[in-house]
């Protein structure tokens, strides 16, 4: 299926990044065993769109350095194994909704709206998710690039990001280049951002009743 056709790149992305937010704050509250339960919708939800699940999968294979680091200092500062889990658990998680976003969220599909939508505040606000969507990627391949250099973690997060924060102008003449400010409707489905609310409707109908 061509990434333009698909539904989960149809879905209207302000209300895409605003779905993906409100189901990070959720999985960061609830217990271990609801948590689990809206993970496994979560990956089965993303089935439109396998690419996703490459994308995701890569991303945990490059970043096994940083968990066995995790699971290191754990040991050290006697964090229960349990916490450890859980707390593993929840990155991958945010990688998975990361690689969501990323793949079907272009910067185009952020700023390209009405004209009425692309003043004052709005336009900066718009402007703010899409580099904050082309920054996910660039701090990951920082942080790949980084780490044959840096054992320690802490350096090596640290690092990475002043890395991020040194190309930081980069971000901004992408999205420059490539936005294209139109005043027409962008293109979104009806039955795209039905199917987008059933991503946080059914978890929290599920945390709800049971």
């Amino acid at each position: 299926m061509d990434r333009k056709d698909n539904i989960l790149s149809l879905q209207n992305p302000i209300l895409k990044i605003f779905v993906s937010i409100i189901l990070i704050i959720i999985s960061s509250i609830i217990n271990f065993d609801k948590f689990m339960m809206i993970f496994s919708f979560t990956i089965l939800y993303m089935i439109f769109s396998p690419i996703i699940y490459l994308i995701w999968l890569k991303t945990l294979v490059k970043i096994i350095p940083f968990f066995i680091s995790l699971f290191i200092f754990g040991i050290i500062f006697r964090i229960p194994f349990p916490n450890q889990c859980f707390l593993s658990v929840r990155i991958i998680y945010l990688l998975l909704i990361s690689a969501y976003l990323v793949e079907t969220i272009s910067i185009d599909s952020i700023i390209s709206r009405k004209a009425y939508f692309n003043s004052g505040f709005w336009l900066k606000f718009k402007f703010f998710l899409a580099a904050t969507i082309h920054f996910i990627p660039m701090l990951t391949n920082k942080f790949i690039d980084n780490k044959a250099k840096h054992k320690n973690i802490i350096d090596l997060i640290v690092i990475s990001m002043e890395d991020c924060f040194k190309d930081i102008h980069k971000v901004e003449v992408v999205i420059k280049n490539t936005i294209r400010i139109n005043t027409g409707n962008s293109k979104v489905s009806l039955w795209a951002n039905v199917y987008l609310f059933l991503l946080i409707l059914i978890p929290v109908f599920y945390i709800y009743w049971f």
